[in-house]
């Protein structure tokens, strides 16, 4: 069964959360006339932008036990490695890019290792699983199958009181990426020529039959269509306007611009790091950005859910918890002022504050 699962299998790649918590993979078009699926939502360069920004950065942080707030030794498999067939990057990659567009990373518990706790998850695709409530129980379908809680690892995004399923960008902002969508498609088919004519031939002949004025532009674009420059004989009941046009006039470069804005507020990053035009905010360094970066758009959002469901599978008294120190390290400067304080003020040792660098100790760890 569970190789079943986890063999690709061709589906529209499409979902949303009903009221029931069911995810859904019915076609929807919205308001704009364009289907809001995972291809055409990662199509937009802001919001692929934010999506892979976020789970780049969750997937590079090290993950690791704590009891009493120290590491446990060693780390725990499940953490260490979640899913044995990827790396661990991918594995917390893919589960923020989960949590992210749908709402929901579910995956199905491995056998329990040593110590009694699974060592192992496999994920399944969301827009495969419906999650309801049966007797005030929550429960997985998957392929038809029904799966308890139990047996189920599941990350739930945000959500409203008492639902059982999260509720992604796809979802809640349909609308609004549509919208992008269809700006996108319109700037392409305008640079290529299909968003506005070129010419207006216009003819005096009050008797001008259909198919003679389709045989007048068939035999304008033979004559001076592509790149011939030779100039144009016209008769006296015939004339011909220029059409003019530009992004500008158009308000396209505008739109663009909006779509990166609202790229950065349905992804929930600063929008500087999708090129939202922002002029009213600063920076004094790149530590600042980071430190929002991760606040508003990482810890919160994101790492406090995947720390919360990977303790409920570690022994009592363990707790999953997420490094930030190599993401948040200060540049070389700004940390030898801070080692040199510490110092002086003698509240740090030489060899601790090498062991910071991660670097050995001086004479055998006597300083």
């Amino acid at each position: 069964m569970l190789n079943r699962l986890l063999t690709q299998k061709p589906h529209t790649r499409n979902a949303y959360v009903d009221a029931y918590g069911r995810i859904s993979r019915n076609t929807s078009l919205v308001d704009s006339n364009v289907d809001v699926n995972l291809d055409s939502l990662l199509s937009v360069p802001g919001i692929w932008r934010a999506v892979t920004l976020i789970s780049d950065i969750v997937g590079s942080l090290p993950l690791y036990a704590v009891r009493d707030d120290i590491p446990v030794e060693p780390t725990p498999r499940l953490l260490e490695r979640p899913n044995p067939l990827e790396t661990r990057p991918e594995t917390l990659g893919a589960m923020t890019a989960a949590l992210l567009v749908h709402g929901n990373y579910i995956a199905i518990l491995g056998e329990p290792g040593a110590n009694g706790y699974p060592d192992s998850i496999y994920p399944v695709n969301p827009e495969r699983v419906k999650i309801m409530k049966k007797d005030g129980v929550k429960v997985f379908e998957i392929e038809r199958e029904t799966y308890s809680a139990s047996e189920i690892f599941h990350v739930k995004g945000f959500s409203m009181p008492g639902e059982v399923a999260g509720i992604g960008i796809m979802a809640a902002q349909r609308q609004g990426i549509g919208s992008a969508i269809a700006i996108l498609q319109f700037a392409a088919r305008y640079f290529a020529g299909g968003g506005l004519p070129s010419y207006v031939i216009k003819s005096d002949n009050p008797d001008l039959q259909q198919d003679e004025a389709e045989a007048l532009k068939w035999k304008w674009l033979q004559q001076y269509g592509g790149t011939n420059r030779e100039p144009v004989v016209l008769n006296a009941s015939t004339d011909i306007k220029q059409i003019s046009s530009n992004a500008q006039e158009s308000q396209l470069l505008e739109a663009q611009q909006q779509i990166n804005v609202n790229a950065s507020n349905i992804a929930g990053v600063p929008g500087n790091y999708v090129n939202a035009p922002n002029s009213s905010r600063t920076y004094n360094n790149l530590e600042a950005q980071a430190l929002e970066l991760l606040k508003t758009s990482v810890q919160a959002p994101i790492l406090s859910r995947l720390e919360a469901t990977f303790t409920d599978y570690l022994p009592r008294g363990q707790y999953a918890r997420f490094n930030l120190d190599y993401f948040l390290r200060a540049d070389t400067l700004t940390r030898y002022q801070a080692h040199q304080i510490a110092l002086q003020n003698g509240f740090l040792t030489v060899d601790e504050v090498r062991e910071l660098e991660k670097r050995p100790p001086l004479n055998g760890g006597t300083q």
